[in-house]
């Protein structure tokens, strides 16, 4: 999901206005471990609605390199269920983040992601991911089950970098709209964290199947990390692919339950591929994930990691563990073809980087 864009400039400012706060008196502790006699002030459910555009999109072109932000002005936190996209054609993809509101300064809108240095490695780190939407689809709800959320602090600032593709001869107006839908702090149970997979050096032949696999060995992380096994439950999962996409799977590996499929859907693009976890599944007793994207290119030429008529391989889930995590086979490793049978040519490759960073904000 590293690609996006957006051609011109234009947005609406969010409808929505953050909550005041009212106190909230409990005999139990919270959640994030408040002692009883110091409850934390409770905060309402909201929904605010942001809107963005008309861009003016000419016939044929392919935009991946601006960036959309609005500040939100909260006083207290946020504790965000669902967030809904509503977009016109055009919106190929786009990734959102949330980030303190001093970083990425300059007035909200639409601008250039390298004028003020943007990342989305680095945005994630400095908060969290915010919205993640499926190739080339119009409506989509990022939707978690009751009593779970992620939690924005306040006084933060919402990015996203965009990528619009208008595959139309005509020229054409894009809009986009994103509701989001909080819980009073109270009616959380979860707090929910991102999770990363990624297979980065693809190469798909011309006229092939593929299929290309990374093993991400999490538990000796874990240890190091949290001083015991790798133990969390995944509660949302994405997966994000182009055109010759014809599967993605997430599976356990080691532990009793190796093999055991996470996630997997064979969605084409322009159909969600979000996917509500009812009841979350619970990983603990696995060493590792395992990330498997299978291709059909029926092309004269070959593709590649990226955008255009390149691909990408990337999945992303939402967990109740109190570090984010991230996991690829990255540019620098070495794509290797196992074998070929039954008509797919089998690649593997090594996940070097793991990373797992304390998420800073689920005791807000």
């Amino acid at each position: 999901m590293r690609h996006l864009v957006i051609a011109s400039l234009c947005l609406a400012a969010c409808a929505g206005t953050p909550s005041t706060p009212t106190d909230a008196s409990t005999d139990a502790p919270a959640a994030d471990g408040t002692p009883a006699d110091r409850p934390p002030i409770d905060t309402r459910a909201q929904t605010f609605t942001y809107e963005a555009g008309p861009w003016r999109l000419a016939g044929g072109r392919e935009d991946n390199d601006q960036c959309e932000s609005w500040t939100l002005h909260n006083e207290d936190p946020l504790y965000v269920n669902v967030v809904e996209m509503d977009a016109t054609a055009g919106l190929h993809h786009s990734n959102w983040f949330f980030v303190p509101d001093d970083h990425y300064a300059g007035a909200d809108g639409t601008w250039p992601c390298d004028a003020r240095g943007f990342d989305q490695g680095t945005a994630s780190a400095l908060g969290g991911v915010f919205f993640a939407q499926s190739t080339q689809v119009t409506r989509e709800a990022q939707r978690f089950p009751e009593g779970t959320a992620f939690v924005v602090p306040p006084h933060a600032r919402v990015v996203g970098q965009l990528h619009m593709l208008n595959t139309s001869a005509a020229a054409r107006d894009v809009r986009l709209s994103l509701t989001v839908r909080t819980l009073q702090r109270s009616a959380v149970r979860t707090r929910l964290s991102p999770f990363y997979l990624e297979y980065h050096p693809l190469d798909i032949p011309a006229r092939s199947r593929a299929q290309f696999d990374v093993d991400c060995l999490l538990d000796e992380r874990a240890r190091l990390a949290t001083g015991g096994p790798l133990a969390m439950r995944f509660f949302y999962g994405l997966a994000h692919y182009h055109e010759l996409g014809a599967t993605m799977r997430v599976t356990l590996t080691g532990g009793t339950r190796d093999g055991e499929t996470l996630y997997e859907t064979s969605a084409a693009q322009g159909e969600s591929w979000a996917r509500t976890m009812t009841p979350a599944v619970d990983i603990t007793g696995a060493t590792g994930l395992k990330l498997t994207c299978v291709f059909d290119n029926p092309r004269t030429t070959r593709a590649r990691y990226g955008i255009g008529q390149n691909e990408m391989c990337i999945w992303l889930g939402y967990t109740d563990s109190p570090w984010q995590w991230a996991a690829r086979a990255p540019r620098s490793a070495r794509n290797t073809v196992v074998e070929t049978r039954d008509g797919t040519i089998y690649n593997t490759s090594q996940c070097t980087e793991i990373i797992a960073l304390r998420s800073r904000f689920m005791n807000d």
